[in-house]
């Protein structure tokens, strides 16, 4: 097996986490509040990734420059987390994965359209309306009276979607930093302003909880951040980022089908199609050409 390929599989699997965190945050949810869980992920997140970026022979240096830009994203991320755990609490998990993991780069592209980032043309106002249809059409959104999509579970996908776009958008103010060591300073501050100016443990001790608890737990800090963030930047590196970025495209399918298959979550063809559709768009919006193993980078 080529190395290409087998990177390839283990960015699927990485894939197969961050869809995981979706329903697993839903099942968290029934253990700890929305503070407690953002603060417990990063500080372990944290502190696993001090030996990842030592394997990957990376330095701790960053400039304060960088390292405000960093802070401004902890912000950020803890605001889309408090959203993302919201939106798995009280609606359906694997929805607001596919929802949200749809919405977010279409809100990234509409951003740097905005800020002049992005040149556009006529094909990528045509795509962005097919994403923004298809984003409609994965939240069923003829179901809904506008009170409910005003006041329901919707504005809190907006909400994650949004604040992840404009962490996104901040973090292109650190281009010349390494993707991880950055993304450690982003959970480190994340842990620390939670903790400082939110965090109000309810639940008692997370060591006195049960089995299911820290599998979840385990999974949804070291799986579904440490270990699938730090495999991502590794297929950024080895095969461009248009390319790593293709294998986004399955999250929000992981997301629907293990929340389907473990929390016997209801599933709807219009969630698929709606994916679909905004996926297609990304890939024009992006010009991304879909060859797995292409070896040039962008």
């Amino acid at each position: 097996m080529s190395n290409d390929r087998q990177l390839s599989l283990w960015i699927v699997l990485a894939m197969l986490f961050w869809g995981a965190s979706w329903p697993i945050a839903n099942v968290l949810s029934n253990y700890i509040n929305v503070h407690e869980f953002i603060s417990y992920r990063y500080i372990i997140t944290t502190i696993t990734m001090v030996p990842v970026l030592w394997w990957m022979k990376l330095s701790f240096k960053i400039s304060f420059q960088h390292f405000l830009v960093a802070c401004a994203a902890a912000i950020l991320l803890i605001y889309y987390s408090k959203y993302y755990f919201l939106s798995t609490k009280y609606g359906a998990p694997g929805l607001a994965g596919a929802v949200v993991t749809t919405l977010m780069p279409v809100l990234v592209y509409l951003l740097m359209m905005f800020s002049k980032q992005k040149k556009t043309q006529n094909k990528d106002w045509l795509a962005l309306l097919l994403g923004v249809f298809g984003v409609l059409v994965t939240m069923n959104i003829w179901q809904f009276q506008l009170s409910e999509i005003i006041s329901g579970t919707s504005v809190y996908l907006l909400a994650a979607a949004t604040c992840w776009a404009l962490m996104s958008i901040v973090t292109t103010y650190a281009k010349s930093v390494v993707p991880a060591t950055l993304s450690f300073y982003i959970y480190l501050m994340t842990a620390l302003f939670d903790l400082t100016f939110f965090f109000e443990p309810t639940h008692g001790s997370i060591l006195a909880m049960d089995s299911v608890f820290w599998l979840s737990f385990l999974i949804v800090t070291i799986g579904s951040t440490t270990f699938a963030t730090t495999v991502y930047f590794l297929g950024i590196q080895k095969l461009g980022s248009k390319q790593a970025s293709v294998f986004t495209f399955l999250v929000p399918f992981f997301a629907v089908g293990l929340s389907v298959l473990f929390l016997n979550e209801n599933w709807y063809w219009t969630t698929i199609l709606g994916a679909l559709m905004t996926i297609v768009a990304l890939i024009i919006l992006n010009n991304i050409k879909l060859g797995f193993y292409n070896k040039g980078h962008d």
